[in-house]
C-alpha cells in the first residue's frame, strides 16, 4: 500500500531525467544526445555510450504518449509486475521441489525490498535487464532439470542477448549461462547458446557504424565520468590485473552499500552459508549461475554500486526463500532469531526509503513551470537542476548542473564561485536557477552555494528569489 501511495507525485529521480533526456532527443531527432550537458566529450551532439534498448523503448513511449516522465516510469512498473509473475511461475512449475511455501516467501521479499520500492517506479534499465536475465536462467534451468528441448537453449540465448542490448552490464547473463553449460560439459549447447546471445547482443552496436562512430564510442567510454568505467582503458596488463583484484576485494561494498541493502544482503549471506550443502546438492545450477554473475559483474561491470544488486535479486530471493522454508521446520531458536533481526533490519531500510520518497514527493512539474515562467527572455540559456527537463526541455534551452559536476570530476577539483561563474559565461548561460537543496544544508557538489550568498562579481547578480529558489541573471 505504501508503494502505491508513493507513486502519486513521485519526485523526479536524477536517472529519470538523465535517461529521459536521451530518449527525448532520440524520439525528436533520431539521435541520442544529452544536450543539457554542454562542452563535455560531444555528448550534446551525439552520445554513443547509452543503454540501447532501454532508450529506444523510452523514445517509442515519448512518440506515443508525448514528453512526460509518467509513461517512462509506468513502463518500468509494468516490467516489475511481469517479473513478479515470472518469479511466481518459476516456483509454481517446480512444486515437487518447493513445498514449504517458498512462493509466498519469495513474493513477500519482493514486496519489502527497498531497492524495488525505489527503482520499481524509476526510469532505469536494471529491472528490465534483471527480467530478461532471469527468463534466460529459467530456460537453462528447465533444460538442465527437465526435458532437453533445444528451443530452451535458443531462447535462453535470445533473452541473455536482450539483456546485453538493454545495458552493457547485461553481458553477465551470457557469460554466466555459457559457464553453466560448460560446467555440465554441454559444449554443443554452450555454442548454440553463445551464438544466439551474440546475434541479439550485436544489435547494441547498430549505431556504431561508420567506423568514426565506433572510435567516438570508445573515446566517450574511456572518458566516462565515473571512477570505475574507464579503468581498463589505456592501461598496461599489470595495471588492468591490479584493477581487477582491487575490484574483487571491494565487491562486498555492493552488498553493504547503504541501509537499502544491509538487511537483505546479510540475510542472503547467512542463509546461503547455513544451507550451502543442501543448495549445492539440490540447486547446484543456481549457485554456479549466481556466483558466475557476481564475479562477471565485478570484473566486467561498469562500477560497484548497490543498484546493480537488482541483477542478482531473483536468485538471492530464491535462496532466501529456500533457507526460510527449511528453517521453519527446524527448532533452532538462535538462527530463527537472527533471521528475524535481519528481517527487521530490511523492513527498517524499507521504511527509511519510503520516508525519503514522501519527503521529496510533490508536484515538481508545476513547480518547474512556475519557475521557468519567470524567465522573460525566450531562447535564453538557463542553468537548472536536472529534474527541470520534465517538462521544460521542449520549451527552453536548458543546461543542467551535471555539466559542472562532470567537469569537476574530469578536472579533479571543486570549482570556486568565481570559476563556476566564469564557466557559466563561457557556456553563454543567461540565467541560473539555484534550487533549495543547494542553498540549504551542505551540498558537496557546489559548497559555495550552500549559504545562498552570491559574492560580489562582475558576471552575475541575484535577480529574483521565489519559493526558496534563487534566480541569478548575467550582468
Amino acid at each position: 500500500m505504501a508503494f502505491l501511495v508513493s507513486l502519486y507525485n513521485r519526485y523526479i529521480y536524477i536517472d529519470d531525467a538523465w535517461f529521459g533526456e536521451q530518449a527525448y532527443w532520440l524520439a525528436r531527432d533520431g539521435i541520442v544526445k544529452a544536450v543539457s550537458i554542454r562542452d563535455f566529450f560531444d555528448w550534446d551532439t551525439h552520445l554513443l555510450v547509452y543503454h540501447k534498448l532501454h532508450i529506444i523503448i523510452g523514445a517509442l513511449l515519448i512518440k506515443i504518449f508525448g514528453w512526460s516522465v509518467t509513461p517512462l516510469r509506468v513502463f518500468n512498473l509494468l516490467v516489475l509486475l511481469f517479473f513478479v509473475f515470472t518469479l511466481s511461475q518459476y516456483f509454481q512449475k517446480r512444486k515437487s521441489i518447493f513445498i514449504n511455501g517458498e512462493t509466498m516467501i519469495a513474493l513477500f521479499f519482493v514486496a519489502i525490498n527497498p531497492l524495488l520500492a525505489l527503482y520499481g517506479y524509476t526510469y532505469r534499465p536494471e529491472i528490465l535487464v534483471m527480467t530478461f536475465g532471469f527468463i534466460s536462467y529459467i530456460l537453462l534451468d528447465r533444460y538442465l532439470t527437465e526435458e532437453k528441448k533445444q528451443y530452451r537453449i535458443i531462447f535462453a540465448g535470445i533473452f541473455s542477448g536482450l539483456s546485453f542490448f538493454t545495458h552493457l552490464n547485461g553481458m553477465i547473463f551470457g557469460m554466466a549461462g555459457f559457464i553453466l553449460l560448460l560446467w555440465y560439459r554441454m559444449y554443443k549447447q554452450g555454442f548454440i547458446f553463445g551464438l544466439f546471445t551474440i546475434v541479439i547482443a550485436a544489435f547494441y552496436f547498430y549505431d556504431l557504424l561508420p567506423l568514426e562512430n565506433f572510435h567516438a564510442f570508445l573515446y566517450q567510454m574511456a572518458n566516462f565520468p565515473d571512477s570505475q568505467g574507464s579503468q581498463y582503458f589505456n592501461h598496461s596488463i599489470s595495471e588492468i590485473l591490479l584493477a581487477i583484484f582491487s575490484k574483487l576485494a571491494d565487491e562486498h561494498m555492493r552488498f553493504f552499500w547503504s541501509y537499502k541493502v544491509w538487511g537483505f544482503s546479510a540475510l542472503f549471506i547467512l542463509l546461503t552459508i547455513l544451507n550451502f550443502s543442501f543448495l549445492a546438492k539440490k540447486h547446484k545450477q543456481l549457485l554456479i549461475y549466481l556466483f558466475a554473475l557476481i564475479i562477471c559483474l565485478n570484473v566486467f561491470g561498469s562500477q560497484i554500486a548497490e543498484r546493480f544488486l537488482l541483477l542478482f535479486l531473483p536468485y538471492m530471493i530464491i535462496i532466501i526463500s529456500i533457507g526460510i522454508g527449511k528453517l521453519i521446520s527446524r527448532k533452532n531458536i538462535i538462527f530463527k532469531s537472527l533471521v528475524l533481526i535481519l528481517l527487521a533490519l530490511n523492513i527498517a531500510g524499507l521504511v527509511m526509503v519510503f520516508q525519503d520518497i514522501f519527503k521529496r514527493n510533490g508536484d515538481s512539474i508545476a513547480e518547474h513551470s512556475q519557475i521557468m515562467a519567470q524567465i522573460p527572455d525566450d531562447g535564453s540559456s538557463v542553468l537548472v537542476n536536472y529534474a527541470f527537463v520534465f517538462d521544460e526541455l521542449k520549451n527552453c534551452d536548458l543546461i543542467t548542473y551535471k555539466t559542472f559536476e562532470y567537469d569537476q570530476v574530469r578536472l579533479k577539483k571543486t570549482f570556486t564561485q568565481t570559476e563556476f561563474f566564469n564557466k557559466s559565461v563561457g557556456l553563454h548561460i543567461e540565467y541560473i536557477v539555484v534550487p533549495p537543496d543547494m542553498t540549504i544544508g551542505d551540498d558537496s557538489r557546489f559548497p559555495f552555494l550552500c549559504d545562498g550568498i552570491i559574492d560580489e562579481n562582475p558576471l552575475y547578480f541575484l535577480w529574483r528569489k521565489d519559493a526558496d529558489y534563487l534566480i541569478l541573471k548575467r550582468k
